[in-house]
């Protein structure tokens, strides 16, 4: 796990998570990056990569290319001031998904992705804000962060330019970064990264972030589908009431039905765990293909490969999680209800509070045969793979 020094984790939680920013100074002690930029610059090359690359002419003029690029663009390029940037690189490389685990203290489900920059010195994309929580974890080189707390809002912006550039930006904060320190950044805060190296590389750990509408939208959907909310409309009392209007009572009755399903733990719990580890369209495009009927592996078989393995690994892509009711508990994996065969629930909470299970520990599973329905489904579908 990363290290806050002069705080401690409880600290952070309570008093910084999603509230105001703080630099961790030497938080990864002797961090070395797993990839170089050469890397990065081929991955960019590759149709499925989403990268971008920015390039600042002035203060305000800044130019936006998006991948694919070529061999002849990186050539081009000018000797300062420009920033390639990598996006979902924890869905590419196992060695970026490892990186995870240092921020296990918070939900693996919350993660979004891991965006990698590489920039020149100078190279930035811009004062701007997000709408996320964010570790900007200092990979190479150094960079300097200037942040703010004003005026992160939608009217703050320039008009006309490619990138969201905030317009006015005070500077409240300002931080060197080096390699191994780490700043966090809760949503809605200013901030502007200016390489002060040619070797500057910084890794963005994204946490997702929810709109009210975008989970009344879905909740939505999922009553729909399941068609779980059938409850009528009742009317209040019509005394006293004139023809053509919609009195108070009438829409307070609408309210209390409306309200009467958010209380509804059965349909809330299997709605959220649906929604939290759904998969945005690139991940999605990612995803492993399942066996065909006759590529199918068996237990027996799977039993044999599993004890000559170093154990198992989920997907990089795939996101797991569960919940727990009074009589069962619910596997979701990438926005779906897993049928989980009456597997032990220890089983069950092991392939989502883990990423990685070893053969120990997968040997002990594999002894209990009520597992075996459930390894063998997942093991076919291929968001477990061994090691």
């Amino acid at each position: 796990m990363i290290q806050f020094s002069k705080i401690t984790l409880d600290n952070f939680l309570q008093d910084y998570w999603q509230k105001k920013p703080l630099l961790l100074k030497n938080a990864l002690p002797n961090f070395q990056t797993p990839i170089s930029p050469e890397e990065l610059a081929g991955l960019s090359l590759e149709e499925e990569v989403e990268s971008r690359l920015i390039i600042q002419k002035s203060a305000t003029d800044y130019s936006l290319k998006t991948g694919p690029f070529s061999e002849e663009i990186f050539e081009s390029l000018p000797k300062k001031n420009w920033t390639l940037l990598i996006q979902g690189l924890d869905r590419l490389m196992p060695e970026v998904t490892d990186l995870l685990k240092e921020f296990s203290f918070i939900p693996s489900w919350r993660v979004d992705d891991i965006m990698v920059s590489y920039a020149t010195q100078g190279g930035n994309v811009g004062p701007h804000f997000d709408h996320y929580d964010v570790f900007l974890l200092q990979a190479q080189g150094k960079r300097n962060w200037q942040l703010t707390s004003q005026n992160c809002d939608m009217s703050n912006y320039i008009q006309g330019v490619d990138l969201r550039l905030m317009q006015t930006f005070n500077v409240e904060d300002d931080y060197v970064c080096e390699t191994g320190d780490i700043l966090y950044l809760p949503p809605k805060w200013g901030h502007h990264g200016i390489s002060l190296s040619d070797d500057c590389m910084t890794f963005s750990i994204g946490y997702r972030s929810y709109q009210g509408l975008e989970l009344w939208d879905s909740f939505g959907d999922y009553l729909a589908e399941n068609e779980s909310f059938k409850d009528l409309y009742l009317d209040p009392n019509w005394q006293d009431c004139q023809s053509g209007e919609i009195s108070d009572p009438a829409w307070q009755q609408a309210k209390k039905l409306l309200k009467s399903v958010l209380e509804k733990d059965e349909f809330i719990k299997p709605w959220f765990g649906k929604f939290a580890t759904q998969l945005d369209k690139n991940a999605n495009d990612l995803l492993p293909e399942p066996l065909a009927k006759d590529e199918k592996i068996y237990i027996d078989e799977l039993i044999q490969i599993a004890l000559n393995s170093e154990g198992i690994i989920r997907d990089e892509v795939c996101r797991f999680a569960y919940t727990e009711t009074t009589d069962k508990i619910l596997l979701y994996i990438n926005g779906q209800i897993m049928n989980t065969f009456s597997a032990e629930e220890a089983f069950i909470k092991l392939l989502c509070n883990q990423r990685v299970i070893d053969i120990k520990n997968l040997t002990e599973i594999l002894k209990t045969s009520k597992n075996h329905a459930l390894f063998e489904a997942l093991c076919n579908q291929q968001v477990i793979i061994f090691i």
